[in-house]
């Protein structure tokens, strides 16, 4: 079964806040995912999406992931896409870079999706990734481990 993941680069003080409450920042997401932009309802959503989260560092993130993964003969990179296909057809992801999220999707084994979620929570650790049809979602670095003082 495939694995779609949206993945938010989160403000630290809201990922901060709402650590150990992760689920009010998803239903937000859901929210916002599942409602039309042209209501009224929607565009408040929006605002609220676009006030806890940081836009995507597109290029850093091409220039992080190429760094990190080129010397793998399973990952390939197109333009904004990025790839990995596990040898023997054991599972594969896909990385799309847009400028508000991350949108990541797998198949079969979960070793390739995990390979960009380590390269990603390395880079920032206010990653939030959510599966809307799974209904799962987690920092990919959890929050607990670091020090707000």
């Amino acid at each position: 079964m495939v694995r779609h993941y949206y993945i938010y680069l989160i403000e630290e003080e809201f990922a901060s806040h709402y650590f150990g409450r992760e689920s009010k920042i998803y239903h937000l997401f859901q929210d916002f995912h599942w409602t039309t932009a042209r209501s009224a309802h929607g565009s408040t959503i929006e605002k609220q999406i676009q006030y806890i989260s940081k836009p995507i560092p597109a290029l850093f993130i091409h220039q992080i992931l190429g760094t990190h993964l080129s010397k793998r003969t399973d990952y390939q990179m197109f333009h904004h896409i990025h790839k990995i296909a596990l040898k023997g057809n054991v599972g594969n992801a896909t990385l799309i870079v847009k400028n508000r999220h991350l949108e990541l999707s797998s198949d079969g084994s979960f070793e390739a999706e995990t390979i960009f979620f380590e390269v990603l929570r390395k880079f920032d650790p206010c990653f939030l990734a959510m599966d809307f049809k799974g209904e799962r979602y987690g920092w990919l670095n959890p929050i607990k481990e670091r020090n707000f003082g």
